[in-house]
């Protein structure tokens, strides 16, 4: 409860004598302050809980229950209405029992000065209000800090978390008191390639105060990996023999490095789509003068002039055919041992605000033991999300979006299955086509050549209005097949 202006607050006086009482409640009214009074314990005690006084002067004194057993209540009920005690028991031992049993002041009786009286009474309600104003700081910052997008955290000298605030879950997806609970719970999920450096960065921390601003990966609590960005700052102890702590955030950019990484495939692909234009161009003359030459060849000797122009204009095909192949590779493949459970639960979960937004619900059947393949996380990671933007697009609101995994001889498959609206095109295939089309079908054909990178295939069907796209990828050690490259046909 907010304290009231000192002017307007509330004061309970519970005294037995009734001229002291009195003459407390009239210099305290004359002073702007509004007064209840109690001769005894049980009526001060019914006063204090039906009116909830700003502050109160108690005697130690008073008949039937005792201001001690009294002073104890109010405190355990009220413990930050502010209780002076007034009383004529003037023995040091009474003032320090009354101090531990929660009392902000003592003061003797007879009072002295009615002015010193009214000067402890306003001092309490101010440090009460105070008080009230601090703790109301505090509760504003804390919940503005539990409620950060990032994760915020404090790191004690022997690199163990001690505090998470609320993001937690939402970023990492770790339960907050699963993650304090866990020792070396923060070390052990970093990823292995990685927790050298950060260890390092870390001791450099504790040991020198240094900020800290580093990247690393770090295993989600699905077991796929995210990326995060640790921003924070040490805190020295307060004596050279006790260990300082860290205190700093989490950034989870992974979208942000993954988008690099989409940029540069898709730079690359446009590249190529200018490329291919360039050759149709390039490639024209020198056909033409190949197909002159060969008609003259047919009715001359083999050994005329024309033939090195025939070899010349070659090695000029062979060049440009070398520059074409350089360019129809998307991205470099750099295979590794990949869940395919656990790439299509991070897709999901990169995707949950765009399923939200179109009110869809997600189905999943994944098959459980399915082994790891060699393949590449990222360019797997794409593909995957751009099936399920692209049925997103096509689907209406408040559909249902079907995932099934399933492997079988040498093949491991995602299946993903959605109505969707509009006119069923006679060949959905055609939606493979690169370069024909635009907007989330162009995704489809980037995806169809990407999963060729890595050795895969895409299908699309349609019956009736559920389209269905395919994705099956070879579950043998190397997932790159010799001529399934961007550029095969």
């Amino acid at each position: 409860m907010q304290t009231a202006p000192a002017q307007q607050a509330t004061v309970l006086t519970v005294e037995d004598d009734p001229v002291i009482r009195e003459t407390i409640a009239a210099w305290l009214e004359d002073s702007g302050l509004t007064v209840l009074q109690a001769e005894d314990g049980s009526k001060g005690l019914d006063v204090f809980r039906r009116h909830t006084p700003d502050l109160v002067l108690l005697d130690l004194g008073i008949p039937g229950m005792s201001g001690e057993s009294l002073l104890k209540l109010m405190v355990q009920e009220q413990p930050d209405t502010p209780v002076i005690i007034v009383s004529g028991t003037a023995e040091i031992d009474a003032a320090i029992s009354a101090f531990k049993n929660g009392a902000w002041d003592f003061i003797t009786k007879p009072v002295p000065n009615m002015e010193l009286l009214e000067k402890t009474v306003r001092n309490c309600l101010e440090r009460k209000s105070l008080r009230e104003r601090l703790d109301a700081a505090e509760t504003r910052y804390f919940q503005f800090i539990q409620h950060l997008p990032v994760t915020v955290f404090s790191m004690d000298g022997s690199m163990q978390v001690t505090w998470l605030n609320a993001a937690c879950p939402r970023v990492l997806g770790w339960p907050v008191a699963e993650a304090l609970g866990t020792e070396n719970w923060f070390m052990d999920n970093v990823h292995p390639p990685d927790r050298p450096a950060l260890q390092q960065a870390l001791e450099a921390a504790l040991q020198r105060g240094n900020d800290i601003f580093c990247e690393f990966s770090f295993r989600h609590r699905h077991g796929y990996l995210i990326r995060l960005q640790a921003r924070s700052t040490s805190v020295s102890a307060p004596d050279a023999a006790r260990a300082g702590r860290i205190e700093g955030v989490l950034l989870d950019i992974t979208d942000r490095d993954f988008l690099d990484k989409v940029l540069v495939q898709r730079e690359k692909l446009n590249t190529l789509g200018a490329m291919a234009d360039e050759v149709a161009h390039e490639f024209r003359n020198p056909l033409f003068a190949l197909g002159g030459f060969a008609r003259r060849l047919h009715t001359r000797m083999p050994d005329i002039m024309e033939a090195g122009i025939i070899l010349e204009e070659a090695k000029r095909m062979e060049t440009m055919l070398d520059r074409l192949k350089e360019y129809t590779s998307p991205v470099d493949v750099s295979p590794e041992p990949t869940n395919v459970n656990t790439s299509v639960n991070f897709a999901l979960d990169r995707l949950e605000p765009q399923i939200a937004r179109r009110r869809a619900a997600v189905s999943s059947n994944l098959e459980a033991g399915m082994p790891e393949i060699q393949s590449d996380p990222d360019i797997l990671l794409q593909v995957l999300m751009n099936l399920v933007t692209n049925l997103l697009d096509a689907m209406p609101e408040g559909e249902t979006l079907r995932l099934i995994t399933s492997q079988s001889a040498g093949t491991q498959e995602v299946t993903l299955m959605a109505p969707v609206q509009g006119t069923p095109m006679a060949d959905p295939e055609q939606l493979l086509l690169p370069f024909d089309v635009s907007g989330p079908q162009r995704n489809l054909a980037v995806s169809y050549r990407l999963v060729k990178t890595i050795g895969g295939l895409l299908s699309v069907t349609r019956s009736h209005n559920v389209h269905t796209l395919t994705l099956s990828l070879p579950a043998g050690h190397d997932s790159r097949v010799p001529g399934t490259g961007a550029g095969a046909s």
